[in-house]
């Protein structure tokens, strides 16, 4: 054999042998855990799945306009890329974004993403937990690494296999994006689910994800600007209207989105006024009481004729907020001997 057939066949192999080590050294393990479209660059939640109820849902987004009412407040921006994963609505609701993704066995399984978050109201979360939108007060977010056979809005701890995040009762109503982790070695081998679990009956609730990776930690976030907590909620609804035909009064129940003061008044700008002024203070969201009180010349007209028609202001002022105003019309009602 030549010479140069030698060191042609020498340099062959070692060429082979080159680009064998660079395979090993650059392919992905074949036992590494894959997130589907982690970082939502694709703009959009492919790979990802969707349980709601009521109103809104998970969107793709970049930049900070919020694509859901011009109404609703800015929205954060993706704290890496051009786009990230977050809950956008109108009206109360639950919104859940899933993924399963089958474990490896390695030794470095770990769980990491940047949660964040913006809220119109107090936070609220249950006593029991539930992400049920018709328990009220209800406003939560939740991230954890679920059995994927459980129902996927289930809170129970035999279901959970790793609680990663949950905003609780009286946490800040904003949250700057965050990189938070979960140990997943442990699961090596099995297939568990991601889930984002968000509920919102309280006001607007923007809660956010993004870099969602399993093996390879999320980068350090960039310098952010301070996150400006949304506006607080001023949306109250009225409950029952009770009589009190001994005495001519009556209690009407108002439901708060939060903290703030409730307030009616004769909605007459001249006198005679019909009712007094009544006043209620709330110091989280829930229901209060308004006493409805004649005044003396709304009096004087039950005394006489058994009932006495009236309209009144109710207004809301949330603490930090802008007040708002609803009308309420009703009839006091008096026994006559």
């Amino acid at each position: 054999m030549s010479e140069q057939s030698v060191a042609h066949r020498v340099g062959l192999g070692a060429l082979v042998a080159l680009v064998a080590m660079s395979f090993l050294v650059l392919a992905p393990r074949a036992d590494a855990a894959t997130v589907i479209n982690g970082d939502f660059e694709t703009g959009t939640l492919a790979g990802w799945s969707n349980f709601d109820e009521g109103d809104g849902e998970w969107i793709a987004y970049s930049g900070t306009a919020n694509p859901e009412s011009e109404e609703g407040p800015p929205l954060i921006a993706p704290p890496q890329g051009s786009f990230a994963a977050i809950t956008i609505q109108g009206e109360p609701g639950l919104h859940i974004l899933y993924q399963d993704v089958a474990l490896g066995t390695a030794s470095d399984e770990l769980l990491t993403l940047y949660a964040y978050y913006n809220s119109s109201a107090s936070l609220t979360t249950p006593e029991s937990g539930s992400l049920s939108p018709g328990i009220l007060p209800n406003q939560q977010y939740r991230i954890d690494v679920m059995d994927p056979t459980a129902p996927v809005d289930s809170v129970d701890p035999e279901d959970i296999l790793a609680p990663v995040f949950a905003t609780k009762t009286g946490d800040p109503q904003s949250m700057a994006p965050k990189v938070l982790s979960a140990d997943l070695t442990k699961f090596g081998g099995q297939t568990v689910r991601l889930r984002m679990a968000e509920v919102d009956n309280q006001g607007f609730f923007n809660a956010g994800v993004d870099a969602v990776a399993i093996g390879q930690p999320a980068a350090p976030p960039p310098p952010l600007q301070s996150v400006q907590p949304a506006s607080p909620s001023n949306v109250f609804t009225f409950g029952k209207f009770k009589l009190n035909k001994k005495n001519g009064t009556a209690t009407l129940k108002v439901n708060v989105p939060g903290a703030g003061k409730l307030t009616a008044v004769d909605a007459k700008k001249k006198a005679p006024k019909r009712i007094k002024k009544a006043t209620a203070t709330a110091a989280a969201a829930g229901a209060l009481t308004l006493t409805l009180k004649p005044t003396g010349a709304g009096m004087k007209t039950l005394e006489e004729k058994g009932k006495l028609q009236f309209r009144a202001l109710v207004t809301f002022a949330p603490t930090g907020g802008t007040a708002a105003t609803q009308p309420f019309a009703r009839k006091l009602k008096l026994n006559l001997p």
